[in-house]
């Protein structure tokens, strides 16, 4: 029978399980006594250290301010210890508690990976600070370690090690909550409520999470976890789980359909990289919601899928970002089958509003198609309207012993406009202010192999379509767009690693092709994501020698005094390369080099990401600094999911922490949105509740603030968006079907003030267009490589990348080079191996044996290192046939959507690949 939770009553139900107040001390130290704080000692990037009537009170001046407990520990290490750092802090930030069981090794025995990360809340008020570091590994802590942020002020009463559980004899992982609630513990403010339909999870704050009691399991025989439950609030739930072999604790989301209904949820635990070993404890967040409940029926381990069949919707929508009256477009949705039985008997009912016109049309397939668990079908409807809509598209779908599934995606259908047909982009009319407004811009839109992650969000489908950049004529839609709305400048990403470079096209044959490019200043991004030791004095002259032969002296290239603008992403390579005097020593070369060849010099701002990080800019001889985003502000340390607008109050606070703690000027950074799950996943941060309106918001507190910046400088009235075409990320204003021009037209509002009407359209409003990418055959299982058609792409590490007498060739820059496959779409079931012929020559004239690896994505899963085998290569300049037999993997499973060949993990390789083939 269904039925719907009646949660409002039962959220007023007392708790089943609450933590203990007393809980067994483990270790203490309060700052109020002597003895503390002669334990905990501080280093010099901490000041005025002073006892208080609370504990004690100090600030923080450097980047790396620690207190470091002096008297060795010995303490046996378990999962459930718990830490609680009671604290003041007049500023946001994030913090992290290390810990080691040994003192020998180059920082005393504490390391990257024995860390837990923390989120203190500027205020007045004191804050506890609950941590579960779940250090098993260690066996025992001898040593303790507390990291704060720079440029704040703090109070510090105690810190304390606490247990949660003594004693606890490892269960079973079968938990049946309709039998009572086996022992979980609600914590961080979470309750918990039986019935006899299972355990109500109470959810107030963002942390709130229910702890499962002790568990011991090898994770080779637990392939799937499945968890069944029922929510009406959120779009995610969170599984925890620690192992035996990694420390910390480690997170896996999952969607869910928050309709009230029951729904079983099988996670394939063998594609997450560190469920490894035996696992000893587990975790449950049912949503990501908060002030809501949820209910939980069971959760169970096992070697497969569980459950009955479950209808998944990945993606559901019109497939034409500014649909006019009259024309024909496609409805698209993407299912898959999440359950553990088959799914067969599918029906589709599409409800359309008022005004249009729809014809059933299955892509693949008759409806009544059987699909395995992971498998997927995709459904698409013929759709003419006839008069302006704007409503919600209503997608219900029903299976043989499946729970039906209701999803919803918004139409908007406007009228067709009259304008006059054009042979070319029409002129733009740009509009300005008095401020400065940039864009970053990603080049990395060339071929349908890099929009193949986006097909499952159609809702970020630009106005110009799955486009290819490197046309001119794309270039001039963007310049027309952005100057028409207030932007003065995009700030193309560039990358450079010791002379090698890629992903120019988007500048070098679109901006630097196109029309209008006079009426759009641009700059460049220096990406320097470059492996270690590749800075060094000499590149920095030879790629300031590249920037004043092909950018510099342009009439377009933004300037700041006269000076030519570079933004340096990482601000740590260089100076982990060089030191912070060798960075300093470096860019007065640089700048000599500028004024040589008859520049003023060079303006120079790189990124940073907290007041350390700004104030070492300033020592290196940067002139100002700006971020490319900072999307975990005003979001918890290890929160994966927090709404758009805490973002917005998160970069303020940010913009104020930087400009009253240091002297260098900030240029101001904006932010357009964050949700990269295209790029990584269901495990990807995400804020969400993006909206035109907040966006507005974030954009009046921008011009607020350098209205009222008290330290005029030469960027005070610059701004820069993150991003313009981010689509990847979740970051972009570029016109696109969810909001339309609706993010451009609040930065002509905020930003230029004009007043004068305008209309936006795109190209099909002036018979222009389409500019899709070229489609590739998705069921392509073979690549001879005869021509440059067949070329897979790269950009990571690969310099030169073409097609040459038959093979597929390029030379590794890094030690991470990997060629890209077009899109695919074959199942896992019909292939075994994957051949191909390779031939590796180092360019020193020196063989060497490595390994190469080969990746590979489904229809519900990103590539990893969970999602790939390795096999061995020879660098010894001939031909070599190699054999993956990837259906040995247990990933190897569903529908295959891309490949991803890394030929070696060294740079100075010059690569050949005569043929690649997946073998039935």
């Amino acid at each position: 029978m269904k039925s719907r939770i009646q949660i409002t009553v039962l959220l007023m139900l007392a708790s089943l399980v609450q933590v203990r107040a007393g809980e067994p001390l483990v270790q203490e130290w309060v700052f109020t006594q002597e003895s503390a704080r002669k334990e905990w000692t501080a280093n010099g990037h901490i000041k005025d250290v002073k006892p208080t009537r609370d504990g004690i009170s100090f600030r923080t001046e450097g980047s790396d301010p620690i207190f470091t407990l002096q008297t060795m520990l010995n303490v046996p290490a378990t999962p459930w210890q718990m830490v609680e750092i009671c604290l003041k802090a007049d500023h946001d930030g994030v913090g992290e508690l290390f810990w080691s069981n040994t003192q020998e090794g180059k920082y005393g025995g504490f390391t990257s990976e024995k860390v837990t990360r923390y989120t203190a809340t500027g205020g007045t008020n004191w804050q506890t600070i609950r941590l579960l570091p779940f250090w098993q590994t260690e066996k025992r802590i001898m040593r303790l370690r507390l990291d704060v942020y720079d440029g704040t002020r703090f109070e510090l009463a105690s810190i304390r090690i606490v247990d949660l559980m003594t004693d606890a004899a490892p269960v079973k992982p079968d938990f049946d909550f309709t039998q009572g609630g086996c022992g979980w513990l609600p914590l961080d403010g979470a309750t918990g409520t039986t019935n006899k339909l299972g355990v109500i999870v109470g959810l107030p704050t963002s942390r709130s999470f229910f702890l499962s009691p002790a568990v011991q399991f090898s994770s080779e025989d637990a392939a799937y976890l499945a968890v069944r439950l029922a929510a009406t609030k959120g779009r995610t739930g969170k599984l925890y789980f620690a192992t035996d072999q990694s420390p910390g604790w480690q997170t896996v989301a999952f969607p869910i359909t928050a309709d009230g209904r029951p729904h079983t949820y099988n996670l394939d635990m063998l594609t997450v990289e560190k469920w490894r070993g035996r696992i000893v404890a587990l975790g449950l967040r049912p949503t990501d919601a908060t002030n809501t409940a949820s209910m939980v029926n069971w959760l169970r381990v096992g070697t497969g899928p569980q459950g009955s069949a479950q209808i998944q919707v990945l993606s559901f929508g019109l497939d034409e970002a500014l649909p006019r009256v009259g024309g024909e477009y496609r409805i698209l949705a993407h299912l898959v089958n999440t359950g553990g039985a088959p799914l067969t008997g599918l029906q589709a009912e599409l409800t359309l509003p008022k005004g249009a016109i729809a014809v059933v049309k299955p892509l693949h397939g008759a409806l009544t198609n059987q699909l395995a668990f992971g498998e997927t079908l995709d459904l698409a409807w013929r759709f003419k309207p006839a008069a302006p809509i704007s409503g919600d598209a209503v997608l219900r779908l029903t299976a043989s012993a499946a729970n039906p599934v209701t999803t919803q995606a918004p139409m908007r259908v406007t009228p067709t406009l009259r304008l006059e047909k054009a042979s070319y982009v029409p002129e733009p009319k740009p509009v300005r202010g008095p401020y400065e407004v940039g864009a970053y811009y990603y080049p990395g839109w060339q071929d349908a192999s890099r929009w193949q992650p986006l097909q499952n969000f159609p809702e970020r489908k630009p106005v110009l379509g799955w486009y290819a950049e490197g046309s001119p004529e794309v270039a001039d839609w963007h310049i027309k767009w952005a100057v028409e709305h207030g932007i003065t400048f995009f700030a193309y990403d560039w990358y450079w690693s010791q002379g090698a470079r890629h992903n120019e096209h988007g500048l070098h044959d679109g901006y630097f092709k196109a029309r209008y490019r006079n009426l759009l200043k641009f700059c460049l991004l220096w990406a320097n994501h470059n492996p270690k030791n590749t800075s060094s004095q000499a590149d920095c002259l030879a790629v300031t020698r590249y920037w004043i032969t092909n950018y510099f002296k342009r009439p377009e290239h933004l300037t700041v005094e006269g000076k030519p603008v570079m933004i340096i992403f990482s601000e740590d390579r260089l100076a982990s390369d060089l030191g912070v005097e060798g960075v300093k020593t470096a860019f007065e070369a640089m700048r000599a080099e500028c004024r040589q060849a008859g520049l003023p010099g060079l303006y120079l701002v790189t990124c940073v990401n907290s007041v350390g990080q700004a104030r070492r800019a300033a020592q290196q001889g940067y002139d100002a600094v700006s971020a490319y985003n900072w999307p975990h502000l005003g979001a918890a340390a290890d929160e994966k999911a927090a709404p758009y607008s805490t973002l917005i109050g998160g970069y303020y606070r940010q913009w104020q922490h930087i400009v009253s703690e240091t002297a260098i000027p900030l240029m101001l950074p904006i932010c357009g949105g964050w949700d990269s799950r295209p790029w990584h996943g269901d495990n990807a941060l995400v804020r969400y509740e993006r909206t035109p309106e907040l966006f507005r918001q974030h954009l009046l507190d921008a011009r607020s603030f350098m209205d009222q910046v008290q330290k005029p400088s030469p960027v005070t009235r610059f701004a820069l968006v993150e991003a313009w075409n981010e689509w990847g990320e979740g970051s972009y204003i570029e016109p696109h079907q969810q909001y339309g021009f609706s993010y451009l037209d609040a930065i002509r509002e905020v930003f230029s003030g004009a007043t004068n009407a305008h209309v936006d359209f795109g190209p099909a409003d002036v018979g222009m267009g389409p500019y899709e990418v070229p489609t590739m055959e998705p069921s392509k299982t073979a690549w001879e490589f005869t021509q440059a058609t067949e070329v897979w792409n790269s950009h990571m590490h690969l310099d030169d990348v073409k097609v040459v007498e038959g093979a597929l060739t390029g030379r590794s820059v890094g030690n991470d080079p990997a060629f890209f496959s077009p899109p695919l779409k074959v199942q896992s079931a019909q292939f075994g191996k994957i051949q191909l012929r390779m031939k590796l020559t180092d360019t020193t004239g020196q063989g060497f044996k490595d390994q190469g690896q080969m990746f590979w994505s489904t229809a519900r899963l990103h590539e990893s290192e969970a999602t790939s085998m390795r096999f061995e290569v020879a660098g010894d300049g001939q031909w070599h046939d190699y054999e993956v037999p990837v259906s040995q993997s247990k990933r190897w499973q569903g529908t295959i959507t891309r490949l991803r060949l890394d030929p070696c993990n060294r740079a100075g390789v010059q690569i050949a690949v005569d043929y690649l083939r997946l073998v039935k």
